[in-house]
């Protein structure tokens, strides 16, 4: 009987693992790129909701399109200086008036009192002064007049005294009467010291009276001129040569102090006010140049003031022309200005889009080769134009980017594209 021989299993050939390994990696591969896909976040947008841009070379104009309205170069408001009553008006709103023409005449009873009585009180005050200065003359005047008569009868004793001294010695008159001339003479003496002193005295005092004086003097003037001046103001007058382009007033109407009463603009001077992106402010200065068309004609104008406020992502600046002003230019007038900011250079651009407001250009969304997915990437950028963004790093010419808002994907890592 045959002997039964034991069969050897044959291992599996070398090329079944390396197929299997290969089928192990496939499914790791593609479990890692699902986990990874599920972990970015993806919004998906149909392809015709999108603006996509290409990327290039391209020259950069460095200039900003920017709305400007006319306005008068000078303006001058009319405030009501004293509140009062319209009550008389002698101009037409929108009339050419003259500097120092009336306008309008406001009445107010309270002022006229106070004005009369300020008048009476400072015109006492004033013949006060007067009479204090004339006082001081005419205590100058009587000292002069009492050293006179000192001076007078010194001179006369000194004559009796030499003509009594001889008799004195011949004995014809007492020595006791010679004796009284003596001391008169000593008295008179010491007195015309004593007076002159007091006249040094009264001087000093006269002048610093005098200059006291004459300061209350003119101050008081001046408050009678400013009083009177207060009234006068009730009878507006035009400051400057202009228009009128303001006269919101009618009769009978109450207008309270400082209250505006209207505007006059020099007509045949105009400047520009125009608003600028708050992107520009560190590159807007005065001096500056912005062209403009009107009437098929080309125009310059130069910055002559950046107002440092901003306002709603805004700021405003004047701009005042460097030529001849256009004959067709009117007051009120919107024009579109191109504000130059530099030079042209060659550079990389991208097309400006609604995506800046959202990313404030600092991030974009890059389509790959396929044209089917975009990724979220960073970028540089510098200038800009109504046209054009400088890109300075983070792209390369070619490329495609969505330059339309970003107000649905912003919070995305990458956007599919549908059909």
């Amino acid at each position: 009987m045959a002997m039964d021989r034991v069969i050897q299993k044959q291992g599996r050939p070398w090329w079944q693992w390396v197929l299997a390994l290969s089928v192990a990696m496939v499914l790791i591969w593609f479990l890692y790129q699902a986990i990874s896909n599920a972990s970015i976040r993806t919004a998906r947008v149909p392809a015709s909701q999108l603006i996509i841009s290409n990327v290039q070379m391209g020259t950069l104009d460095d200039v900003v399109s920017v709305r400007g309205n006319v306005q008068p170069l000078n303006s001058v408001f009319l405030d009501a200086v004293n509140g009062g009553v319209v009550e008389r008006i002698f101009v037409e709103e929108g009339a050419f008036v003259e500097a120092g023409q009336p306008l309008l005449q406001l009445s107010n009873t309270s002022l006229r009192l106070n004005v009369a009585s300020n008048d009476t009180a400072i015109t006492e005050q004033l013949n006060n002064l007067t009479n204090i200065a004339n006082g001081l003359e005419t205590t100058q005047l009587n000292t002069e007049r009492e050293i006179i008569n000192i001076e007078y009868r010194i001179v006369t004793l000194e004559r009796q005294m030499r003509r009594q001294q001889e008799l004195v010695s011949d004995r014809m008159i007492s020595q006791e009467d010679f004796d009284a001339i003596v001391d008169e003479l000593e008295y008179q003496n010491r007195l015309l010291t004593n007076t002159q002193a007091r006249q040094k005295l009264e001087d000093r005092i006269r002048q610093d009276r005098q200059l006291q004086i004459a300061e209350q003097i003119e101050k008081l003037e001046e408050n009678l001129t400013l009083a009177q001046s207060s009234f006068e103001s009730l009878l507006v007058r035009a400051p400057i040569t202009g228009q009128l382009t303001s006269l919101p007033v009618q009769l009978g109407e109450s207008k309270i102090n400082g209250e505006r009463l209207g505007q006059i603009d020099v007509v045949d001077q105009y400047k520009i006010a125009a608003q600028v992106d708050e992107f520009y402010v560190s590159r807007v200065a005065p001096g500056q140049e912005a062209r403009f068309i009107l009437a098929g004609n080309d125009f310059s104008v130069l910055i002559d003031k950046v107002y440092p406020e901003i306002s709603s992502g805004l700021f405003t600046i004047d701009l005042i022309f460097d030529t001849d002003v256009p004959e067709t230019l009117r007051r009120g007038q919107t024009l579109q200005l191109e504000l130059v900011l530099g030079s042209p250079q060659e550079t990389l651009l991208l097309p400006v889009g609604s995506f800046v407001q959202e990313t404030g250009g600092n991030w974009v969304f890059v389509l790959d080769d396929a044209g089917e997915t975009a990724y979220r990437r960073e970028i540089s950028v510098g200038r800009r134009n109504n046209r054009f963004i400088e890109v300075r790093d983070g792209l390369r010419a070619g490329e495609r980017v969505i330059t339309s808002g970003y107000g649905a994907i912003a919070e995305a890592d990458r956007v599919q594209l549908s059909q």
